[in-house]
């Protein structure tokens, strides 16, 4: 369950605590400790302190699980009762530790943190040499009973606690308390029991590669989020441009209509207004050779002046004619004139503006009713 545990906080905590472009990178370390080690005795304990050394070389799977190698060692002690006399022997120790950073498995893994906390479990080789003080005790009459000479290997099951303190990125110290469990036979003497040999140990350790890498997940973090905000962008985009041009289709339609509905309006105008020209619009009929207004004429005079006065946007043409069955091209032009002034004047009576009223004569040279039509005596008077 702790293996399950761990393996599945490590996953989810690759990415650096401090910064989260950057994750775990797997890699190797070496260390050198120094320190010292109390092989357990019937004495006291300062009497049977010795120093160690040890050089270690470490490899980093994961922000958690690591694995070390070391090897080292100086001297142990023991202790004859019988004889109240302690005695020295030497040993190398080779040991192979599975390691446990118990900072990044509980709370995450953080390249900048000053702290890391680890523990480690593992096995050892003592090889034991140079028992000659031990030898000699034996022979001054102690019973010795798991004496070695020359020399001898011993197998240890190991597990410690420490503590790394980080300097920099590729430096840190390290304090480590560690507990050895060995044969009977470690320190010559029989116990009944095995024989235990404590090491406490500070050292340095060097990163040879850098415990960071950039974070993949990072990375795709990024892409995706820059997708997202590019989908946005493009998404927003479009819809403005969908909007804009649904706006133009809108505005189109509505001018096309607005278009429409004005020449519509403009027709109706001029329908409204060309009926109205012909509503109010006069021929004003005249006798053979004569130019004066009838009493039945000058009543759509009246009408007429009455129109123009009351609509100021309207002015009125008056053009003069002649019956060309009757008198001369001369004659006629005259008459056609004299009859056009006596309609303007008196329109002009009526109280119609002068400049309202545009006067023109033909004569005979136009007949506006056909040839041989008494009609043509006429003044027409069309509204514009």
């Amino acid at each position: 369950m702790l293996l399950g545990f761990m393996a599945e906080g490590n996953a989810l905590a690759q990415q650096s605590k401090s910064d989260e472009s950057l994750e775990f990178n797997p890699h190797w370390s070496i260390g050198l400790q120094g320190g010292g080690t109390y092989t357990l005795g019937e004495t006291g304990f300062g009497d049977l302190i010795s120093p160690a050394f040890y050089l270690t070389g470490s490899y980093k799977f994961n922000s958690a699980l690591g694995v070390r190698v070391g090897v080292g060692g100086i001297s142990g002690k023991g202790y004859s009762s019988y004889a109240s006399k302690g005695y020295e022997f030497n040993f190398i120790q080779g040991n192979v530790d599975a390691m446990l950073d118990v900072s990044s498995l509980f709370w995450g893994f953080n390249h900048k943190r000053i702290t890391n906390a680890y523990a480690f479990a593992g096995a050892g080789l003592f090889y034991g040499f140079d028992n000659d003080e031990a030898a000699g005790i034996k022979n001054n009459g102690d019973d010795l009973r798991y004496l070695w000479t020359d020399s001898k290997a011993f197998v240890a099951g190991r597990l410690g606690i420490g503590s790394d303190f980080r300097c920099s990125e590729r430096f840190s110290i390290s304090i480590e308390a560690n507990a050895n469990i060995l044969s009977d036979h470690f320190n010559s003497k029989k116990a009944g029991n095995p024989d235990w040999h404590f090491a406490l140990l500070a050292g340095i350790n060097y990163k040879i590669n850098k415990n960071t890498r950039p974070s993949i997940a990072y990375a795709e973090k990024v892409r995706k989020e820059q997708m997202a905000k590019e989908a946005a962008a493009a998404a927003a985009k479009e819809a403005a441009e969908k909007a804009a041009a649904e706006k133009a289709e809108a505005e189109r339609h509505a001018k096309l209509a607005a278009d429409k509905a004005a020449k519509e309006a403009e027709e109706a105008a001029k329908r409204q207004h060309q009926a109205l020209i012909e509503e109010n619009s006069e021929n004003v009929f005249f006798l053979i050779n004569s130019a004066k207004i009838r009493k039945d004429e000058a009543k759509k005079l009246d009408d007429l002046a009455a129109w123009l006065n009351s609509n100021d946007n309207f002015i009125t043409h008056i053009v003069g004619y002649a019956d060309k069955e009757t008198g001369s091209d001369k004659a006629n032009m005259k008459l056609s004139e004299h009859r056009a002034n006596n309609v303007k004047q008196y329109l002009i009576k009526a109280g119609v503006a002068e400049e309202k009223i545009i006067l023109d004569f033909k004569g005979d040279t136009v007949q506006p009713f056909g040839a041989n039509n008494v009609k043509n005596r006429v003044v027409i008077c069309t509204l514009e």
